[in-house]
């Protein structure tokens, strides 16, 4: 943990200051009746660990604005910034931390799955962080977002998946694949579905997920994974082809001719940007019960649908804490045994 025993104090103190300050008005006939042992009776912190601005930042606003239309206490977004690169798993320890506010259900995070699960396929974070796969807590999902599969414009293998996979079978390891390497949620990606396609390529490291889509667009790689808010700037430039994203269902026009993962035969993909709030694992049943009402019903709301139905290809559902967690589990028993199949899974090292 990167944080001092002060600083979480600290940042403690100013939530617990955030709950006396923010007591909402009285009970309206709109909004969700508190529980009988009195939750929520301070306000929910929904917790983005990123920079303001951010893609879950953005998802965390407009969840927190439907939210506070339902809930009795007032929904407040916080940003953390200062964990490392599996801020998941620090933010989860930092919030078993803070006590009853942490414990009663007072503190929520966004994060995605499974790339939080990656990491456990990927580092020994238990080591790191002290938490494990029982920690993750997750009260709901709301929306998913494909990875896609993107490559180069002008590639000599032409614009189809199948050609592709003709192409790479042909001349094995000579594909530029551009990667953030073994750990992450889009490299995870590419790796189940080059599996199935039964295909090798050449692994690149190109740092972020922007700076990888730039390659790719610019010519210096020939593919990569990337999200849809990332791909699209290249993808309206001309610059980058769509060949596949994960998922069965069809995507909606204008990628309808696009194909899923499922509809070329790879099974069982669970790599698509689940955007999912979760809580302490400490959080009694019954209170992330109700968290998981009031998120459900505030991801209704229309204006948040209409906000979120402008990111294209995104789905909105409605997973419950033991469809999350079972989301969860399939994510990192599938990065498991794809690690341990490329010899790279941390605990067999």
């Amino acid at each position: 943990m990167t944080l001092t025993v002060n600083r979480r104090m600290a940042v403690r103190g100013l939530l617990l200051s955030a709950a006396i300050g923010l007591a909402g008005p009285a009970l309206s006939q709109d909004k969700k009746a508190p529980l009988a042992d009195g939750f929520p009776n301070k306000p929910i912190i929904l917790m983005v660990i990123d920079e303001p601005g951010s893609v879950d930042s953005l998802y965390a606003n407009q969840l927190a604005e439907a939210a506070k239309k339902i809930s009795p206490q007032p929904v407040v977004v916080e940003h953390r910034v200062d964990f490392t690169n599996f801020g998941t798993w620090e933010g989860i320890a930092w919030i078993k931390d803070q006590g009853e506010l942490g414990a009663q259900g007072y503190i929520t995070y966004v994060l995605t799955l499974p790339d939080a699960m990656i990491d456990m396929a990927a580092i020994d974070i238990e080591g790191m962080t002290g938490m494990t796969v029982d920690d993750m807590n997750p009260v709901i999902a709301t929306e998913r977002v494909p990875f896609m599969f993107i490559q180069r414009t002008g590639a000599p293998w032409g614009d189809t998946i199948q050609g592709f996979v003709e192409h790479a079978k042909a001349n094995p390891g000579t594909v530029r694949h551009i990667t953030g390497g073994p750990g992450g949620g889009m490299d995870a990606a590419m790796r189940f579905w080059l599996s199935g396609l039964g295909v090798t390529v050449m692994d690149v490291i190109g740092g972020n997920p922007t700076e990888r889509a730039l390659a790719v667009a610019s010519g210096e790689g020939d593919i990569t994974a990337a999200p849809p808010d990332v791909l699209m700037p290249h993808l309206d430039a001309g610059k980058v082809v769509l060949m596949m994203g994960a998922g069965t269902d069809p995507f909606p026009a204008p990628w309808d001719a696009v194909p899923t993962s499922g509809s070329l035969g790879i099974e069982n993909d669970p790599f698509q940007q689940t955007r999912t709030v979760a809580t302490s694992p400490d959080v009694p049943d019954e209170h992330r019960q109700w968290l998981y009402e009031m998120f459900s019903a505030a991801a209704q709301d229309p204006a948040f649908v209409e906000q979120r139905h402008k990111i294209m290809a995104l789905d909105m559902v409605d997973l419950d804490p033991a469809e999350s967690k079972a989301l969860s589990e399939l994510g990192l028993n599938t990065a498991i045994g794809m690690f341990k199949s490329l010899g790279i899974y941390w605990a067999d090292q």
